[in-house]
């Protein structure tokens, strides 16, 4: 039974680390984080050869979670690649089972490259809010990989986690105490008032800043999301996972990127599902739908070459034409069709971002109409869709968003008694 600590219930920290090769280290870390008066569970992933310190669970309990076998040490050992997906399989099955149990407050990692893939891979199958720590020598590369769209702390060994010294012995310390506090912080937050996402995007980010405080005055907290490819699909997960009340998807751009390969691209199939899934009110706007941005890292295809073009800073924007306008349509009728909550969708008639206003450079108003007539046709006759004699940033449209979307979800709270007066325009 879980003791007092500091006059607070006693907190669980799960360290998983590969034990044959970062004993030292999880035993420094499992030290630093029981001095703090927090109990620790060690899991063991490392696959490669005996480990140098006792785990809670050791690497034959993790891989018997996987249901697979046999483990190194006995005939038949599993191939390398076998035995890395068995562990991260079985180290999610104990995470998860540990967190169901209220066994667990937080987790801490440690590895190189194998460790890391591990147990970022455990952390990301844990929910958001939960403290997530990696200590990893690939933490200065390109790290979404292991994050993903997690709330996943990367921490920067600096030198490798093999052999010990000081240095090392400063990071595992810090590390340490960072997850104490979070855990800490998770003890003694107070819970805010109801959240709604909302997607913005550079040069639609005047959008989401007037929507905040009449979001504010309506008694919600607005929570943004970087529409780049990874903000768009953490805002799918935390919808899922039922953190938020209602969606201001006012920013669908990554659409956009994902066609061409562009800087915000990766959203996959699960871009605007969540809301749908478990129900919640959705308002989608197509901001930033008039363009695909691309960088010297995220060149632009050949194909485009010759379109209109809008400099952002070593990025650019380049416009969509009619083709492209009618493919979003499909995509976004398609995802929204399946939706089980309440859908309407919002059309700006002056515009879909900064760069698509009167005397900008891919401000097209005929193009984007070709988006919303072939939208109009193939959306569902119960998914309202209004069209406002607006640009995107203004004020007014900001206005009409916030009073739709807390249309809905005070209809969604009543049982469906009231909706938003709105429907189809001709």
């Amino acid at each position: 039974m879980r003791g007092k600590s500091r006059g607070m219930v006693k907190r669980t920290l799960l360290i998983v680390a590969t034990l044959d090769t970062k004993g030292k280290e999880a035993a420094y870390v499992k030290e630093c984080v029981e001095s703090l008066g927090v109990d620790v569970l060690v899991m063991n992933v490392g696959t490669m050869s005996e480990p140098s310190m006792g785990a809670d669970f050791s690497l034959e309990n993790v891989l018997k979670a996987a249901g697979r076998g046999p483990f190194p040490g006995t005939s038949g050992v599993l191939r390398r690649s076998e035995a890395v997906e068995a562990v991260q399989e079985g180290g999610i099955a104990i995470a998860r089972r540990l967190l169901s149990e209220g066994r667990v407050d937080g987790i801490l990692g440690l590895g190189g490259g194998t460790g890391t893939s591990i147990a970022a891979a455990v952390m990301r199958s844990l929910p958001f809010g939960i403290p997530k720590v990696m200590v990893s020598t690939v933490a200065s590369r390109d790290v979404r990989q292991y994050v993903g769209t997690k709330d996943i702390v990367m921490f920067h060994s600096v030198a490798d986690l093999l052999g010990w010294n000081h240095f090392v012995g400063r990071v595992l310390q810090q590390a340490a105490h960072a997850v104490y506090a979070m855990m800490e912080v998770g003890v003694t937050g107070k819970e805010g008032r109801p959240m709604v996402a909302v997607t913005a995007y550079g040069i639609n980010s005047r959008c989401a800043m007037n929507v905040e405080p009449l979001l504010e005055e309506r008694g919600y907290e607005m929570i943004g999301f970087h529409a780049n490819g990874v903000g768009g699909m953490a805002m799918e997960e935390m919808t899922g996972e039922g953190l938020i009340e209602g969606v201001l998807d006012l920013t669908v751009h990554e659409v956009a990127d994902e066609m061409f390969g562009g800087y915000c691209r990766g959203i996959g199939q699960r871009r605007f599902r969540a809301a749908g899934e478990v129900g919640i009110p959705l308002l989608v706007a197509p901001g930033g739908l008039d363009n695909a941005v691309f960088s010297p890292f995220y060149p632009m295809p050949d194909r485009l070459k010759g379109r209109r073009r809008r400099d952002h800073d070593d990025r650019f924007c380049v416009r969509m034409e009619r083709e492209e306008m009618i493919v979003f349509a499909r995509i976004i009728a398609e995802r929204l069709n399946d939706s089980r909550g309440q859908v309407f969708v919002l059309i700006p008639s002056r515009g879909f971002s900064e760069a698509d206003r009167q005397g900008e450079e891919l401000y097209d108003p005929e193009t984007d109409r070709v988006f919303t007539e072939e939208l109009k046709g193939l959306l569902r006759e119960d998914i309202a869709l209004e069209e406002m004699d607006a640009h995107i940033s203004d004020p007014e449209f900001a206005s009409r968003a916030v009073y739709v979307i807390d249309t809905m979800i005070r209809a969604r709270r009543q049982a469906g008694t009231e909706k938003p007066e709105a429907g189809r325009q001709a």
